[in-house]
């Protein structure tokens, strides 16, 4: 279960779960705003942490469940 909340929260912050028109758009606005893409670097570092963390969470369960 918290491994499926780290991969949830790591789908919010990159931004995954809205359709490519939108993730296009998100990302021009988000360039003008912040030129040297700092807030982007940061959410990415945190979403690629949130992502492994939920990794480490759910593959003991799976291999438990299976063996």
């Amino acid at each position: 279960m918290i491994g499926v909340v780290f991969i949830v929260l790591a789908i919010i912050m990159s931004g995954v779960g809205v359709s490519g028109d939108r993730m296009r758009a998100n990302y021009y606005n988000e360039r003008d705003a912040d030129p040297m893409g700092k807030d982007r670097k940061i959410r990415l570092k945190w979403t690629l942490i949130f992502f492994i963390c939920g990794v480490i969470f759910i593959l003991p369960t799976i291999i438990i469940h299976f063996f």
